[in-house]
């Protein structure tokens, strides 16, 4: 049986489908468009041939059982001039624990080319996760002396390092997936606070992922430069992103192309909605999300209108202190895509700004539903 909307819910339903996606989502004319394009993104970066196993032995194996940090760990520091790529096999199985990449020279994570759900990374720690002080977060992320693992500390795997390759693999975090409908959060977290569980983090330059599935809900992909003004230019191909709220979210040029970004249904309490970009831009940068040849889908369950298409990430600032040109204001282009009905307007910003097209820079162009 399907259960009655109330009225106050049809009448809110009625009148978002009376508002034009024009009114509710900026669109760009072709030529803003074309400053928003993979080559204007990418710059001087050509991305490098994948890594091909039929091609080129790997220098490591890890199979079940075995440690895929362990043979991380066997990869040297870059050295100037060097162009070999490590590569490393992870064979069918699932592999738990946090991994970290950091400092390394380039190399290739390679699952199962054929089915990229054979090979799974995963962890289940979240932000508000009580921790002794002494206690590291995460092998890239220690955050000593504080009490809890925090957002950073979250990730289930955590690249920090240029010219790194993650092909045909999953990497999750499933630190919230017995929760639903807002019942059973363990303890730290809750729909107010904490639940954030990050899945992986990419932190470096000319990072490339194809035909990888990244599951999360809150803040699944965190896309970030390593520190202000430091390069990070990170492309996503042919791959498959899930979450349910800022599940993608950063300060880095972030190219997503012929993709899927998915939302998930039933963690939340009924009545809260999704949100899937979160860009965090700074205000000089003129390139931040691009999102393109995409398709934005829902599980079942999510109600028609009721995820926003992203909002504005103004990290660090508190409510009523956001700055025009010196506060951060993120930057998304959704261009050339499929849209589904899930889909709402853009939202105000984390910083609670409404949301402006004057002063916001969230855009799309020439997606169809």
């Amino acid at each position: 049986m399907k259960a009655r909307l109330g009225p106050l819910v049809a009448l809110a339903l009625t009148l978002a489908a009376s508002v034009s996606p024009a009114q509710t989502r900026p669109q760009l004319t072709p030529e803003q468009a074309a400053a928003h394009t993979l080559a204007a993104y990418l710059g001087d970066w050509t991305p490098a041939p994948l890594a091909d196993l039929g091609a080129t032995p790997p220098d490591f194996v890890v199979r079940p059982g075995e440690s895929v940090q362990a043979a991380i760990d066997r990869v040297p520091a870059p050295t100037p001039g060097d162009t070999k790529r490590w590569v490393i096999q992870i064979q069918p199985g699932t592999y738990r624990g946090p991994v970290c990449i950091q400092g390394k020279a380039p190399l290739a994570l390679i699952g199962s080319p054929l089915d990229a759900a054979a090979v799974v990374l995963v962890d289940g720690r979240f932000a508000g996760q009580p921790k002794a002080e002494h206690e590291p977060a995460h092998p890239c992320v220690p955050e000593l002396g504080k009490a809890t693992i925090g957002t950073g500390g979250s990730t289930t795997v955590l690249v920090q390092s240029a010219d790194v390759q993650l092909i045909a693999l999953t990497i999750a975090n499933d630190a919230m997936d017995a929760v639903h409908l807002g019942q059973a959060y363990p303890a730290g977290a809750g729909e107010s606070g904490g639940a954030q569980a990050v899945a992986l983090t990419l932190a470096g330059d000319r990072i490339q992922l194809e035909n990888v599935r990244l599951l999360g809900h809150q803040d699944t992909l965190f896309a970030r430069r390593a520190a202000p003004g430091q390069p990070a230019r990170q492309l996503i191909r042919h791959s498959l992103i899930a979450g349910d709220v800022d599940f993608i979210f950063g300060n880095a040029v972030l190219v997503i192309e012929h993709s899927t970004l998915l939302t998930r249904a039933h963690r939340r309490a009924p009545g809260h909605g999704g949100i899937v970009l979160a860009p965090s831009t700074a205000p000089e940068v003129g390139q931040g999300f691009l999102v393109t040849h995409s398709r934005f889908l829902a599980e079942p369950g999510i109600a028609p209108g009721a995820t926003a298409l992203g909002r504005a990430w103004d990290a660090g600032v508190k409510p009523g202190t956001w700055v025009a040109g010196t506060s951060p204001n993120g930057l998304a282009v959704v261009r050339d895509s499929e849209i589904g009905a899930h889909i709402g307007p853009w939202q105000a910003s984390t910083s609670r700004r409404p949301f402006n097209a004057a002063t916001h820079r969230l855009h799309e162009f020439n997606n169809r539903p």
